[in-house]
C-alpha cells in the first residue's frame, strides 16, 4: 500500500480581512493560510505519507507576489525534506491568461526542485516513492482562451462549453486507455483539477463560477484504469462515487475564504492505494481563524442591551466576525451602533455590522431606501438583479471600505 497526502485550493494571496503584521511585514490572512497548510502537512507526515499530491490552485492569482511564492514554497519545502516526493497539477488560478507565459508553478520544475513534480499537459508520468512506483494521469484545468481558438470561432458560448467539455472527456478517456496498456500492477491516480458534474459547490463559489464552465460527467471518472480521483477545483470535500470504485474525490480547500465557507469543515485526505484498491479519510484542518456570524432578532423595546447580551454568549478573541440585526422600522433609531463596535472590540476584526429593517409592506420601497443604510440600500438593489444576486456575497464584501469609510465620517461629524 503507498500512502498519499490529497490536498488542493490553497489560495495563498488572499488577504480579505487581514491586515499587516508590524512584526513580520506579511498580512496576518497569508499567515492565517500558511498555518492551516502546515497543518496539513505535519499531520500527514505524521501518518507516514509516501506521496503529496497536489490538485492544483495554489495562489489566488495567476501572477503571485513573490512573498505569497516563498511561504507557499516554504510548505512544500516541509514535505520534500522529509523524502516525499509531491506531484504538482496546475489549476486555473496558476495559468496565465497568454500563451507562453509561465504558470505561478513552473518554477518548481524550471529549477529541478528536487522531488518535485510539476504537470501542465496531460499526461502519465510514474513517480518513485519510498513505497514504490505510483502511476499519476494528470488532467491540469484546461483554459478556455488557449484551446480550440479556430475550432470555436462563430461557435455560441454554449456550443463552446460543450466544445471544452468533450475535450476533457476524450483526454481522459486517452489517459485510461494508456493505464490499461501498460497492463502492470502500479496504482493509478487520476490527479485532476476541472469542475465534475453534480459535485456540490461551496456556498462562496456559487456567486463565483462562471455559468459557462465547463462540467466533466462523473461516468468518464468511473473507471477501472484509475484506482483513486484526486480533484481540485471545489472547495467543498466529497466523494461523488461513494458507492463504487474509484473513489471520485475533492479534497476541498485547506481553509475558508469567507463567510460563504464559514460552515464547511476544511482540510485535506489521506489514501491508501494499491492497484484495484482505495481507501480515504479526510481530515480537518486546526484553522487559526474562526468565522464567527452573529445574527440578532432585536425587534424589542431595548435593542441594544438585546444585541450586547449576544454579543457576551460568543468568543470573540482571534475571531473574524460579521454581526446583523434585526429590528423593526420605528425601533431601528433605538440602535446605539457605537456601544455595539466597543463591544466588538475584542474580535480580531469586524467585517460588518449589518442591520436588517423589518418595513412596513404598504411604504413604496422608493421612500424606504432613501432611509436604510448604504448596505441594506445595496442589498435591496442586488436582489432585485438577477444578474447580481448570485455575486451577492462578493459585492457585498468589495463595497465595505465604502462603507466603512462613511461610518467614520459620520463619527467625526
Amino acid at each position: 500500500m503507498v500512502r498519499v497526502m490529497h490536498f488542493a485550493d490553497t489560495h495563498f494571496g488572499v488577504e480579505a480581512y487581514g491586515r499587516l503584521d508590524p512584526q513580520t511585514g506579511l498580512n496576518t490572512r497569508l499567515q492565517d493560510f500558511k498555518r492551516s497548510l502546515l497543518d496539513a502537512v505535519d499531520t500527514a507526515l505524521a501518518s507516514g505519507i509516501d506521496l503529496a499530491l497536489f490538485a492544483g490552485d495554489a495562489y489566488k492569482t495567476r501572477d503571485p507576489r513573490q512573498t505569497d511564492q516563498r511561504e507557499f514554497a516554504d510548505c512544500i519545502r516541509r514535505i520534500t525534506d522529509s523524502g516525499v516526493p509531491v506531484a504538482m497539477l496546475t489549476g486555473n488560478h496558476d495559468l496565465p491568461s497568454v500563451q507562453g507565459r509561465a504558470n505561478a508553478v513552473e518554477i518548481y520544475r524550471t529549477l529541478g526542485v528536487t522531488n518535485v513534480h510539476v504537470f501542465n499537459q496531460p499526461g502519465l508520468h510514474l513517480i518513485e516513492t519510498p513505497a514504490g512506483r505510483v502511476r499519476i494521469a494528470a488532467m491540469p484545468y484546461l483554459l478556455r482562451g488557449l484551446y480550440g481558438r479556430e475550432s470555436s470561432a462563430g461557435k455560441t458560448p454554449d456550443e463552446r462549453r460543450l466544445a471544452l467539455e468533450e475535450r476533457y472527456v476524450s483526454e481522459i478517456e486517452a489517459l485510461a486507455r494508456g493505464v490499461m496498456e501498460d497492463g502492470d500492477d502500479v496504482p493509478t491516480v487520476l490527479l485532476g483539477h476541472f469542475w465534475v458534474r453534480g459535485a456540490r459547490l461551496s456556498n462562496w463559489q456559487e456567486g463565483y463560477l462562471d455559468t459557462q464552465e465547463p462540467q466533466v460527467p462523473l461516468s468518464c471518472l468511473k473507471n477501472a484504469a484509475f484506482d483513486y480521483v484526486a480533484l481540485g477545483h471545489i472547495h467543498r470535500h466529497q466523494d461523488l462515487n461513494r458507492r463504487g470504485a474509484p473513489p471520485v474525490v475533492y479534497c476541498g480547500s485547506t481553509d475558508r475564504i469567507d463567510f460563504g465557507e464559514k460552515d464547511e469543515p476544511k482540510g485535506f485526505v489521506i489514501a491508501q492505494l494499491s492497484r484495484g484498491e482505495a481507501a480515504y479519510r479526510f481530515v480537518e484542518t486546526k484553522l487559526p481563524r474562526p468565522l464567527l456570524d452573529i445574527d440578532v432578532d432585536a425587534d424589542c423595546d431595548a435593542p441594544t442591551e438585546r444585541i450586547l447580551e449576544e454579543i457576551k454568549r460568543h468568543s470573540l478573541r482571534g475571531a473574524i466576525v460579521r454581526l446583523t440585526y434585526h429590528v423593526s422600522h420605528e425601533r431601528a433609531a433605538l440602535v446605539r451602533e457605537r456601544e455595539i463596535h466597543s463591544a466588538l472590540e475584542p474580535a480580531f476584526h469586524t467585517v460588518a455590522l449589518i442591520r436588517k429593517v423589518r418595513r412596513d409592506a404598504n411604504v413604496r420601497n422608493s421612500r424606504l431606501t432613501e432611509a436604510l443604510a448604504p448596505r441594506e440600500a445595496l442589498e435591496i438593489y442586488i436582489d432585485a438583479s438577477e444578474r447580481m444576486k448570485p455575486r451577492k456575497e462578493l459585492l457585498l464584501r468589495c463595497a465595505e471600505p465604502l462603507f466603512q469609510e462613511l461610518r467614520e465620517r459620520e463619527e467625526s461629524v
